[in-house]
């Protein structure tokens, strides 16, 4: 009887709280210079129907195929060249300064250190913003990743109030190749 209780009771605890679905069907992705997992169900969007980032380049881009009110979750990736030595962390704290100045009706939810599998550690990012008047507020996960010369700017474009833990395992698989 005691063991049908204590098991009631943990049933009963492990379905209170916040806890989230950290799992999502996921594929490999091999891009230039590095590797990451992507949600099996997102298309990869052509480059040449993306605009030009006014720094680096589009490593990759892709887009969820649900809609939810007129807007769908995205993933990006940019790579840039970098001048000088600099680590993922403090890349990651430059580039948030500037994104706090570039975008509209901005709120910081969450700011937290990752570790990637290498063990390097960077600034991980939640905020919800906008990027003009005419788009909705987004909520956004958004990290760096120096991969020796050249860092990736990785984010994350989700709906207002999504879980964000299941993206942010995403991050993590982000790796350096050759």
């Amino acid at each position: 009887m005691n063991k049908i209780i204590i098991l009631s009771c943990l049933l009963l605890l492990t379905s209170c709280g916040t806890t989230t679905d950290t799992s999502l069907n996921t594929t490999a992705f091999s891009g230039e210079g590095f590797s990451i997992n992507i949600p099996k169900t997102w298309i990869v969007i052509d480059k040449p129907t993306l605009p030009t980032p006014t720094e680096g380049t589009i490593a990759l881009a892709l887009t969820s195929t649900d809609i939810v009110s007129g807007f769908s979750n995205s993933m990006s990736i940019i790579k840039e060249k970098l001048t000088e030595t600099i680590t993922s962390k403090n890349y990651s704290l430059t580039n948030y300064v500037h994104t706090t100045a570039a975008y509209l009706d901005f709120v910081k939810l969450d700011e937290k250190t990752i570790a990637f599998g290498d063990k390097d550690e960077s600034n991980l990012y939640v905020f919800e913003s906008k990027y003009n008047m005419n788009t909705p507020k987004q909520e956004f996960i958004q990290t760096a990743k120096v991969c020796g010369d050249t860092v990736y700017l990785i984010t994350f474009g989700l709906g207002l109030n999504t879980p964000t833990a299941k993206y942010e395992d995403l991050i993590k698989t982000f790796t350096c190749s050759k």
